[in-house]
């Protein structure tokens, strides 16, 4: 039964295709989301979730006919930064699938890239394949579910020229800095991508049947020669920017015809 929904609702499962009308863009830090918040002069929307959670609402509409959602982690109540991570993630998401009902969710955001997999400063990824690097359980059956691999569906080509992006795949981690553990599980599923939020996003929407992919743009070479935090703190004006100009792009795409991923 399960399946079925997901199988109604899923862009590219070829039933029940309709085009879409609301959209939900996920987003962890302030400073990724303001240029796109600005470009579309997206108003916050301070009533959407429970007056607990910190999360944060942004509003709007693109071409008067797609109505658009920004949702932001929100401040750390405690420690005043931008609550990254998946517990964050997760909980955003599910927050604005149950006050929003998206017609499809966009994680967008930053990301390391990795020069053995070509990536470079500034590369767009549309991601559908999502793992966590780690969360290692060495119990049988609970070793698959601590890695998470997850598909959410294959991406329209069409989609990837419009954009001028690369089809990728998210690894997922709670640190910034990377494991000889998280490397090798990153490797060994030949990660584009990694980043914070992506693969608990993911899991979020597969549970709620809703369609989901991720865009997103490196700020910062893994497996380069620079220390991570100083290149991503470099680079994440100039990846705030892409974002913005790579969202458009997308939100054209799905408001022009059927979506079909």
């Amino acid at each position: 039964e399960r399946e079925r929904e997901r199988e109604a609702r899923c862009p590219g499962g070829g039933v029940g295709r309709k085009m879409v009308k609301t959209v939900v863009i996920v987003m962890a830090m302030k400073a990724e989301a303001q240029p796109f918040i600005d470009h579309l002069d997206l108003q916050k929307d301070a009533d959407r979730f429970h007056k607990g959670l910190r999360a944060e609402c942004y509003s709007g509409t693109y071409k008067d006919e797609t109505k658009v959602h920004l949702v932001l982690n929100g401040q750390c109540h405690k420690y005043g930064v931008d609550i990254v991570g998946t517990v964050g993630g997760a909980v955003t998401t599910f927050a604005a699938v149950q006050a929003l009902s998206p017609d499809l969710v966009i994680n967008a955001g930053t990301c390391g890239g990795f020069r053995a997999m070509g990536g470079e400063v500034g590369s767009i990824y549309l991601c559908t394949s999502f793992l966590n690097h780690d969360r290692r359980i060495a119990i049988p059956g609970f070793d698959a579910f601590g890695v998470g691999e997850l598909n959410t569906f294959d991406l329209n080509p069409e989609l990837l020229v419009q954009v001028g992006a690369q089809s990728g795949v998210v690894s997922t981690g709670n640190s910034l800095n990377m494991t000889k553990e998280d490397e090798g599980y990153i490797k060994k599923h030949k990660a584009t991508c990694k980043d914070m939020e992506g693969a608990a996003v993911a899991y979020m929407c597969d549970q709620l049947s809703v369609p989901m992919f991720a865009l997103k743009s490196v700020t910062d070479i893994v497996d380069g020669e620079h220390p991570t935090p100083e290149e991503f703190l470099k680079n994440l004006g100039t990846a705030a920017k892409s974002l913005q100009q790579a969202l458009p792009k997308v939100l054209s795409f799905i408001a022009e015809k059927p979506f079909q991923a």
